[in-house]
Formats: C-alpha cells, sequence, structure tokens
C-alpha cells in the first residue's frame, strides 16, 4: 500500500479531531505567529551586528515561507500553483514514529498556512518577470466583478487586499508635499477617523515595569497577503510586527520631547521584559476568543490571605503590586474582580468588584451599573444586552463596535440605533453617561480599560 492511501485517512481524522479538541485554533494558530514575530524582532534589536532594527524604530518586515506547488498551468486552471502542507513518502513514514512524526509537521503546516490566507482572504499575487498579478478565490472575484462602478470596485478589491492589522492603519499619502505648519488635507483626516475601524484587532498593550523602569508598549502587527514569487521560487507572507513606544514613556529634555526606550537599559533587564513579554502573550489566547462561548464557566469566589513585603504597599508601588496579583489569579480563568485590604488598617477597597474591561462595577446581566463618577444605573429591556454586546466587544480587544454591527442592530430591533433606543426608553442622559460616540458611526463605552487593565486606543474588529 502506498503511503498517502495508508496514513492520509488517519490524517483526516486527526486533523478532525484537533478541530473538535481545538475549536478556537485559528486564534491559537494567530498568537503563535505573534510570538515567532516578536522573537525575530528581539534577534533584530539583540543579537544583529549593525542591524537597522533598534529601539529607536522597533519595526521589522518579516517573510513566512510557505510551501508553493510552481508547477505550470494546467489546462482550465483559473490560477497556477496552490498550497502544498507536505508530502508522504516511504522515507518519511517508514516505522510508525517516524510516520507520525511526518503528519503531526504536515498539520502545524497547514494550520499555520490556513490561518495565514484566512485572514488575508485568500487573496495572493503572483510575480513573474518582477510583474505582481492579483489573485482571487473565484467567489471573491465574481463578487468584485459584479460591482459596476469602477471607483466601487476598486474601493472593493482594496479592502479584500488590504492586511491583517493588529493595532495599525494605512494612510494613503500619494502625491502630497505638505510644509511644516501646514494644516493636514481633510482627505488625511477623514482616514485617520477611521482607521481604528480599519484594524481587525485594534489595540493590544502592554504595561507594567521592570526592575522600577516603566514599560507602556503597543502592538503592530500585520499579515500581508501571499507573494508567490515564480523568479525566485520562493513563495511567503510579508508580516510586518513592532513595538509602539507609547506617550507615557515620553519626558522633556531641554525643551525637546524624549522617548525612553529599553535600549539603555542593562542587558539583564531587556532580557526579563522579553520575557515578560511572551508570559503577556500566553494569556491573549484566552481574551481573543469571543466571550459568548466563555459564559458557561463556573464562577468561584476564592479567599486568600496573602503576604508580601511592606515595601510593596507603599502608595507608589501598590498599582502595580495589585495588577501583579490580578495577573498571577488570571492565568487560572478570567477574572471578574478583585478587592484588597490590609489588616493594620481598615478595611481599604481597591477596585472593589470593579470590572477588570470596563473598570466599573455592575451585574451579569448589565441590569445595574456603577461607574466611577455617578450613582447607579439601573437598565431594563434591550437596554442591558446593548452595553452587554460593546462590552465584550472591549473584552476582546477591540476599541468598541460600529452601530452597523449585524448582531447590535438585530439587538435595537425596531428602534435600529442603540441611541434610538436608549431615547425612547427614557434613558438618554444615561447613553451619554456610559458611551462614547466621538467617532461617527462607532460606540464604545467611556471608561473601557481593555486588554490587561489598559487596552491600547491606537490600533485584529
Amino acid at each position: 500500500m502506498k503511503p498517502f492511501e495508508k496514513y492520509f485517512p488517519a490524517y483526516q481524522k486527526a486533523l478532525a479531531q484537533h478541530e473538535k479538541d481545538h475549536p478556537h485554533w485559528r486564534i491559537e494558530v494567530l498568537v503563535s505567529l505573534i510570538k515567532w514575530s516578536l522573537k525575530s524582532l528581539k534577534h533584530y534589536i539583540e543579537d544583529v551586528h549593525d542591524s537597522q532594527i533598534t529601539w529607536d524604530s522597533p519595526l521589522v518586515e518579516l517573510r513566512y515561507p510557505i510551501e508553493w506547488n510552481w508547477k505550470g498551468r494546467v489546462s482550465g486552471d483559473m490560477a497556477p500553483g496552490g498550497h502544498v502542507y507536505g508530502k508522504l513518502t516511504r522515507r518519511n513514514t517508514a516505522t510508525r514514529k517516524l510516520a507520525v512524526k511526518t503528519l503531526s509537521q504536515i498539520m502545524a503546516r497547514q494550520f499555520n498556512a490556513m490561518t495565514l490566507a484566512e485572514v488575508t482572504n485568500w487573496a495572493w499575487y503572483e510575480k513573474l518577470k518582477n510583474y505582481y498579478t492579483p489573485r482571487l478565490p473565484i467567489e471573491l472575484f465574481a463578487e468584485l466583478y459584479a460591482i459596476k462602478g469602477k471607483r466601487e470596485r476598486r474601493e472593493w478589491f482594496e479592502e479584500l487586499i488590504r492586511p491583517f492589522s493588529i493595532g495599525a492603519a494605512r494612510i494613503d499619502l500619494s502625491g502630497m508635499k505638505m510644509q511644516p505648519g501646514e494644516l493636514v488635507p481633510k482627505r488625511i483626516n477623514k482616514q485617520l477617523a477611521e482607521s481604528s475601524q480599519r484594524m481587525d484587532i485594534s489595540g493590544i498593550r502592554f504595561t507594567g515595569d521592570v526592575h522600577g523602569q516603566k514599560v507602556d508598549m503597543g502592538l503592530v502587527f500585520e499579515i500581508h497577503p501571499l507573494i508567490a514569487d515564480y523568479d525566485t521560487k520562493q513563495a511567503y507572507h510579508p508580516v510586518v510586527v513592532g513595538l509602539a513606544v507609547l506617550n507615557g514613556n515620553a519626558r522633556l529634555v531641554g525643551g525637546e520631547v524624549v522617548q525612553d526606550t529599553p535600549a539603555q537599559w542593562p542587558q539583564s533587564d531587556r532580557e526579563e521584559f522579553w520575557e515578560g513579554l511572551m508570559l503577556e502573550l500566553e494569556k491573549l489566547i484566552g481574551r481573543l476568543i469571543p466571550k459568548t462561548e466563555s459564559q458557561e464557566s463556573v464562577i468561584l469566589s476564592v479567599n486568600s490571605t496573602l503576604k508580601i513585603p511592606a515595601e510593596h504597599w507603599r502608595p507608589e508601588n501598590r498599582s502595580a503590586t495589585i495588577k501583579r496579583i490580578a495577573d498571577a489569579n488570571s492565568m487560572a480563568g478570567e477574572l471578574a474582580g478583585i478587592s484588597v485590604q490590609t489588616e493594620s488598617d481598615s478595611p481599604l477597597k481597591l477596585a472593589c468588584n470593579a470590572c477588570l474591561v470596563c473598570g466599573w462595577i455592575h451585574d451579569a446581566g448589565f441590569t445595574q451599573i456603577k461607574t466611577s463618577q455617578h450613582g447607579i444605573i439601573t437598565l431594563g429591556g434591550i437596554l442591558p444586552e446593548i452595553v452587554a454586546l460593546v462590552h465584550r466587544s472591549h473584552a476582546k480587544g477591540f476599541t468598541g463596535l460600529s452601530t452597523k454591527d449585524e448582531t447590535l442592530l438585530k439587538i435595537c430591533g425596531g428602534y435600529r440605533h442603540p441611541c434610538k433606543a436608549f431615547d425612547d426608553l427614557k434613558h438618554r442622559d444615561d447613553y451619554k453617561t456610559l458611551f462614547d460616540t466621538r467617532k461617527r458611526g462607532f460606540i464604545s463605552l467611556r471608561d473601557a480599560l481593555g486588554i490587561n487593565q489598559n487596552k491600547s486606543e491606537s490600533g485584529p474588529e
């Protein structure tokens, strides 16, 4: 029996079982790709001599290699080539142990390649004689061809082939020649205003400190459509990864704004920073899983006594200490709230039962909400469902939700808009208290904190 006939049925069975055991395998793969990219960024910054990738500009474009079918066109084919996940031969399946290893490697390559292809709509470029030809799946090509307007068709095409993005959006500056002090053109302002909505995941922020040195950074991550270079026989997805050093690290020196980076840190501190960054990524999988699918959890109330050094509880260190406690507890599951009291003082409540996503105190159904500056807001009817949906959007790492979101419109029903629902149900003031709607067509919670209690608003719905 040929290796393919012998092992392919077993491979299909193993594939189906893995998908059953890991329903969110795409999120798992995405996080592993981010880890691979950040490890590569670390290599270029820390290990490569005379590297142009430094802490002054911690951004690099990588190439994630893909196995590709380089055979010529077959009569009737819409496009040449295609993904190759692996090959089964007599040599790599000579023993059971070797066959299992081979199948495992093929499965890993397939999951990685499928995730990269899916987030870029299975679009790719054929590069031949230094000329790039875009290729789309048949169904997307048919949708594009059905659009009559040239401008509308171009806009839809650009949306199909735009990179999958976390924390970054591209602005079209073509044909621009601006002078110092000149106002930003309206079309650029419009692009900036819409940029966060063009991100697939907006804002993954890393905050903390390393031996007293402040860390406040945002992840920049892009996956571009595959390029099949027939001139060099190389297929790859361009992957851009970077760390945006945020404003919290800026200081004024001699009238100039200077950005603090880990470049001046001791080597040991930088190593600790990278290790901490990888640990934060381990938690990211759970936070990107849709909230509705994690509601079958068992809620536990755990009481424990923690003894810590007195210096960790000084006023200037308390926030960092509580964050470490929260992070440690969240390793076992989602942390719904935390209260802290000392034995030496009267009970001291810090963020008493405050939600780690929105920063408010509320019940599970969002019928009772207490914000930091207002009394208790009581909601009924469809209003708690609206708040819950926007809340879930923040919990997944997004800065908010489009007011044209299909699920949101379904909840609003005949009201067609959340603002109209709050108005008609006599909760207009509550709407203003709960929501920030400065971005037109976008709704977000006013005090949402986000991932790791500090979601960035700089940035994959």
